[in-house]
């Protein structure tokens, strides 16, 4: 096995809107593990329309990096592709225009499909506005991507555009232009609803709540020891939800603190889970404070997410499942929407929204690059009010995704919101999995080693190969009843029989299986491949039955050779040694009796 880091999370570290993709080989086939956008070079151009205040930025229609499709043209192509998460199916649509792809199998849940399609749609509607100010982009290279015009921009900006290491602007594509169904494979695994271990309903219940984590299914489950429940409890532990919930409640502070001023308050914000449990919160805090203002949530997605996020089970925590059944409302923004408090627009010339615009009001929209969607006309149109808000997700470059919009008065809060496991619980995580070995970045090498660990691990970086050890020495194959029943045996010794046969190979959930092929040969007509060592003496009488005319050449036995040359009825010299035999013949009447004297010496099967 060969595992190729592609692109690490966040694009280099820089935020969450760019998932790491890996491509994985093993026996033959390519599995590419997540394909996303990176959408980092976005904060290279300048938003439309120009203003004036854009100096130094790209003034044309973006490009967009997609690594995974670069490699994968590199590679000749991937077999499957396993997407985890919404954010890693946005740039399958790259490799729809490499050959073969037909062929190429992608398997992801509904939920992770059905939201990906949306982003996808809202992504391609945002960077429209681009193509309606400059003009369709052009199938060639766009002047400012030429070395030259490169290298007028500042070096923050070369930078941005070309921080795809080993690839230079390569991997830079126009985006895809339009969303259509392909042959998608959804694979949906709803066993969160009843797979949950029976021993988990003794933990503390709001950290399972809460929390919801994958380690909690039985299916992950495997360490039958006297501390298992310990290690779940410490792993399932609200401590990290609670830190989340107090940092969340900082920024509804802030945001509290903008509105009493007369201030609005701009969330560009993507990641669906942050965004509604913002609504959640604001929602509270504004009941608690008895302060009205709207809410809008501006998005070409808006109405077909919220309503997407209670209609599917497979993401919910345990307490938001049983209200699913009972008929309750899943999430506070459905009563939001109820008492007006809330409204969905996909546009900000949508019909209706001026009548229902008041300021000072909380938008939540797109898009967090500040280069594309509602929140580059808002920020233009509140930067200059001291009163205003914009939250921002850290990780991005502030500096120059704020660049065309100085200079600003409006305040800045950079905020960073939980994402996956953290450092403290992987050792803990490990010793509930018992994994043979563990792939880690590069840069977590210095804090975990395989000292005092019964697990080996490997360490990645983005570009570079690593083998892959194989676990798997042997494993077992069935034979299908039809294949079996034909098969001719022959006896090597008391307890070993071989036997030829001609079949197809299937892999179905980790099962191995050989199939009758289409199109079985006559085996009375198929050559007898012949094993053990040749015997010389009994070649030799066996070629002259042939009325072959043949004699021991004049070896040195003590080399361990020996060789029959045979003169008539045409030439050839066969060379025999303990481990092989070569036979040299250029005349195919003379082979054909060479071969039936090596059959009659010989075990053929």
């Amino acid at each position: 096995m060969k595992l190729t880091c592609l692109s690490i999370s966040g694009g280099g570290g820089r935020s969450y809107h760019s998932p790491a993709s890996h491509l994985l080989e093993m026996e033959g086939l390519r599995f590419l593990l997540d394909c996303p956008i990176d959408l980092s070079a976005l904060a290279a151009f300048a938003p439309v329309p120009l203003t004036g205040g854009e100096a130094g930025l790209i003034r044309a229609v973006p490009r967009y990096w997609s690594p995974t499709a670069a490699a994968a043209a590199k590679a000749g192509g991937v077999d499957a592709v396993l997407v985890s998460s919404a954010t890693g199916m946005l740039g399958l649509p790259f490799l729809t225009r490499l050959p073969g792809f037909a062929n190429t199998k992608v398997y992801v849940t509904e939920v992770a499909a059905r939201i990906g399609k949306l982003m996808m749609g809202e992504l391609v509607e945002m960077h429209r506005e681009f193509v309606r100010y400059y003009g369709p982009d052009t199938d060639g290279l766009p002047k400012w991507m030429e070395g030259e015009k490169l290298n007028e921009f500042p070096s923050l900006l070369q930078k941005a555009v070309t921080e795809d290491e080993g690839n230079g602007l390569i991997s830079l594509m126009p985006l895809y232009s339009s969303v259509k169904e392909n042959d998608v494979i959804l694979f949906s695994d709803l066993s969160s609803l009843n797979d949950m271990d029976e021993d988990n309903e003794k933990l503390d219940e709001n950290a399972m709540d809460e929390t919801d984590s994958l380690l909690c299914r039985h299916s992950v489950l495997r360490d039958d020891g006297a501390d298992a429940d310990e290690k779940i409890l410490f792993l399932c532990n609200s401590d990290d939800i609670t830190e989340e919930i107090e940092r969340i409640s900082f920024i509804c502070s802030c945001i509290i603190s903008a509105i009493k001023s007369g201030g609005s308050v701009l969330i560009p914000i993507g990641r669906l889970g942050v965004i509604l449990l913002l609504l959640e919160l604001i929602s509270e805090t504004l009941h608690s404070s008895s302060i009205k203002v709207p809410i809008f949530m501006i998005s070409e997605t808006a109405a077909e997410v919220i309503a997407f996020t209670n209609a599917l089970p497979e993401w919910l925590c345990k307490s938001r499942q049983e209200k699913l059944f009972s008929g309750e409302a899943l999430f506070g923004h459905v009563e939001l929407l109820k008492e007006g408090k809330l409204y969905l627009f996909p546009h900000l010339h949508s019909k209706g929204l001026l009548a229902a615009w008041k300021e000072p009001c909380i938008v939540l929209c797109p898009h967090w690059s500040l280069r594309l969607g509602p929140a580059v006309h808002l920020l233009r149109r509140w930067r200059a009010d001291r009163r205003c808000l914009l939250v921002l997700e850290q990780g991005n470059d502030a500096e120059l995704s704020l660049k065309p919009f100085m200079p600003m008065a409006i305040r800045v809060l950079e905020c960073s919101f939980l994402s996956g496991v953290r450092a403290a619980k992987i050792d803990t995580l490990l010793g509930v999995l018992k994994p043979k070995f563990v792939m880690l970045p590069e840069g977590l090498k210095s804090r975990y080693s395989s000292k005092e660990r019964p697990w080996s691990f490997l360490y990645y970086s983005k570009g570079k190969t690593i083998e892959l050890p194989n676990l798997q020495e042997d494993f077992e194959v069935h034979l299908a009843t039809d294949v079996a029943l034909g098969l001719q045996p022959r006896q090597l010794n008391e307890t070993t029989a071989v036997a030829r046969l001609r079949t197809k190979l299937f892999v179905s959930s980790g099962q191995y299986q050989l199939a009758a092929a289409e199109k079985q040969s006559d085996q009375s007509k198929r050559h007898l491949l012949q094993r053990d060592a040749v015997d010389p003496d009994r070649l030799l009488p066996a070629l002259q039955e042939k009325g072959m005319v043949c004699s021991f050449a004049a070896d040195d036995k003590s080399a361990g050779e020996r060789s029959v040359l045979i003169t008539s009825p045409g030439y050839a010299l066969v060379k025999i040694t303990s481990d092989r035999t070569v036979i040299y013949c250029d005349d195919e009447r003379t082979s054909k009796h060479i071969y039936d004297a090596l059959s009659s010496v010989c075990n053929g099967i």
